[in-house]
């Protein structure tokens, strides 16, 4: 529940600040945008609408419109960059997450689950440019068994350099981060979910776990004592990343899990640390190249590309809806200025008269319509910067994250201004096209007739 201090924060950011945001964007709009429409329109134009949209009007109504306007690109402006920077802290809280268990790198057999240990590869590898650091790695499914319980679980052998390439030990919050024990015995790091589901125990030296694998499926139903391996096992200690990977995951010997699948001089693949994690895509990209077909280079990305293309999708189909709400709100500024129109129809005359182009009627009325997306942009994007610093620093909204996420309580929000950028042309773009029908038809307004009303 939230306390009443949590709800008078929640009730600022969500209604009050936006209007003092507006009071912020209307004194920018009308004293630095003005200036920036006059270099690029002219002055007359630039003054003549800054005179327009913010002198008092006879019609009330023309006031009423003009602030619902704004008011409605505000708030829509304002959720949409919210909504975009929540999606950011989303997957910067993922890639967190993921990162701490995957490498930056993996190269794998372009076919088949397992390829030949090679040392001249590993040290060409450990040699290049870039790399930090390269491990061998032994990997596949097998049943794992304690007392009357069982579960299927995905085998990850290491070596001991491989916390050269992650730190899998810092994962551990239970136990020690060891594949043999002082006794001489096998021992594992076991999910937190796998040790909750068979009840293993890291006091129990007594009875071991067993792993049971087929190391070959064709001999399955002839030689069953053949084709079937087991291998006692104890546990050292739990490990906790995500979910995904508490539920699937133990890591044990790479020695022991290659006998254990009867790969011999085999492996699953190699796993790579990167001196910079965001050239990772540019490594692969050299490494596919030099390497050929007979292997694949994953980059992180790669390996969640599912995960990640859906997150993508679902941020692109927000932006789509609320930009389609920026238009609704945008009809406002069409009959906003269309009664201004009306109401200036003399004075558009006027200018006419004393040899204003119709070109010149035009820009005025576009930069009309600049001019309130502008304020309401402004103050959207304003009021939406406070809210994400709030949620950053203090907590404002809460998130019931369940299973997948809780270890956080509040919605993860990162501010990435590319998003400020895309939403500030999309708002100058309605702005523009809203201001487009009503500019043409104050460019047509007939003189004479306009001069004898």
């Amino acid at each position: 529940m939230y306390s009443f201090y949590e709800y008078l924060l929640l009730a600022v950011l969500l209604t009050i600040s936006p209007l003092l945001s507006m009071g912020a964007a209307y004194l920018l709009t009308k004293y630095v945008l003005r200036s920036l429409m006059s270099m690029l329109v002219g002055k007359v134009p630039a003054f003549i609408a800054e005179r327009y949209l913010f002198s008092k009007q006879n019609r009330n109504a023309i006031n009423i419109i003009s602030f619902i306007s704004v008011f409605g690109i505000t708030y829509v402006t304002y959720v949409l960059i919210v909504v975009l920077s929540i999606f950011n802290g989303f997957q910067g809280y993922i890639e967190g997450m993921y990162t701490a268990f995957d490498p930056d790198l993996r190269i794998v057999a372009a076919r088949g689950k397992t390829m030949p240990i090679s040392d001249s590869l590993l040290v060409a590898l450990r040699e290049m440019e870039g790399v930090k650091a390269v491990s061998e790695v032994v990997q596949d499914k097998a049943m794992l068994t304690y007392y009357d319980k069982q579960f299927m679980v995905e085998v990850k052998g290491l070596k001991r350099d491989y916390l050269d390439v992650n730190r899998l030990d810092t994962l551990v919050y239970e136990g020690d981060y060891a594949f043999e024990g002082m006794d001489g015995l096998q021992q594992a790091v076991v999910g937190g979910s796998v040790a909750w589901y068979i009840n293993a125990r890291i006091s129990d030296r007594m009875h071991g776990m067993k792993l049971w694998a087929v190391s070959d499926a064709k001999e399955l139903l002839t030689s069953p004592d053949k084709a079937v391996k087991s291998e006692d096992i104890f546990t050292a200690g739990y490990f906790k990343v995500q979910k995904d990977y508490d539920t699937r995951y133990i890591l044990a010997d790479f020695y022991m899990v290659q006998e254990l699948f009867d790969l011999e001089f085999q492996m699953t693949a190699y796993e790579i640390a990167l001196d910079d994690f965001d050239e990772s895509a540019n490594m692969a990209a050299v490494l596919q190249e030099k390497l050929g077909d007979k292997y694949k280079v994953e980059t992180w990305f790669d390996m969640h590309d599912t995960l990640f293309k859906v997150m993508q999708n679902e941020k692109l189909v927000s932006y789509l809806i609320l930009t389609l709400m920026l238009l609704i709100a945008a009809v406002n500024i069409v009959g906003g200025l269309s009664m201004i129109i009306v109401e200036k129809t003399r004075d558009i005359a006027v200018l006419r008269s004393m040899g204003a182009q119709r070109s010149m009627i035009r820009k005025l009325f576009i930069v009309e319509g600049v001019f309130v997306g502008a304020i309401g942009g402004m103050a959207g994007m304003l009021a939406a910067f406070i809210f994400s610093l709030c949620q950053m620093f203090i907590g404002v909204v809460r998130l019931n994250g369940g299973e997948s996420f809780s270890d956080i309580q509040y919605f993860p929000l990162e501010i990435w201004w590319g998003d400020y950028a895309v939403t500030s042309l999309t708002v100058f773009g309605i702005s523009v096209l809203a201001g487009l029908l009503p500019s043409i038809k104050a460019a047509n307004t007939n003189i004479v007739v306009s001069l004898r009303k």
